[in-house]
């Protein structure tokens, strides 16, 4: 399983929801196939959700499928963000990491290798991060279609329209509460879920967990 999730997976934008059951660890959700584009107003909701996002906390489940169908083990975590460009996300189990993102940087703090990397937050710019950073209308940085719904959700399909990222397709999944669920699949085939429990939309969240300050005796890796 890739640790460096984030950096390698996320992209521009927001959540808004309120605090349901923890998902359990075994709940699947699966996307539905990309259709033809579908019409603007289809991805209103998405959209509109985005737009209006300030906050957003979660609890989360990712897990991976590689391109020959095996599931990896998962991972828990929880995840803050408050717009524009700071972000929070821990994993918890089965290892420990931290990403976050401040004043343009992102930082990757591994407790088990003793080691932080530094990177310019604007080089991340192509990947899912952008969805939960940044300020720009979503519609700009992606082209979205409405996919039809599944498991209870509405799912949507978006496409980097600078055509950076390192991922094939980014697909959301909606319900009446907000994004509730994201898939990922990157270019060699392999797909990553994650799901989101305890979902908190536009309230205020702990600002010192975006003030990160490496421990003493670890290496810190510049990335530029």
């Amino acid at each position: 399983m890739t640790r460096w999730f984030i950096h390698l997976v996320f992209a521009v934008a927001p959540l808004g929801l309120s605090v349901i059951a923890p998902a359990s660890a075994d709940t699947q959700v699966f996307p539905l196939a990309q259709t033809a584009p579908a019409a603007s107003a289809d991805v209103r909701p998405l959209t509109e959700f985005v737009k209006n996002l300030k906050t957003f906390s979660a609890n989360f489940i990712q897990k991976q499928v590689n391109v020959r169908g095996q599931t990896q083990p998962g991972s828990t975590g929880n995840f803050v963000l408050a717009r524009p460009g700071q972000f929070y996300w821990a994993y918890e189990a089965p290892y420990v990491q931290k990403l976050i993102a401040s004043d343009g940087s992102l930082w990757v703090y591994d407790p088990d290798l003793a080691q932080v990397t530094i990177s310019p937050l604007a080089d991340n710019r192509g990947a899912p991060i952008g969805i939960f950073l940044g300020n720009q209308p979503l519609e700009s940085v992606f082209a979205m279609s409405s996919i039809g719904n599944n498991d209870g959700l509405s799912w949507y399909s978006l496409s980097d329209r600078a055509q950076k990222s390192d991922f094939s397709s980014v697909q959301i999944g909606m319900d009446a509460k907000g994004i509730k669920a994201m898939v990922f699949k990157d270019k060699l085939g392999n797909s990553t879920t994650v799901q989101f429990s305890a979902r908190v939309v536009n309230q205020p969240v702990d600002k010192t967990l975006f003030a990160f300050t490496p421990p003493a005796g670890v290496d810190v890796v510049t990335s530029r």
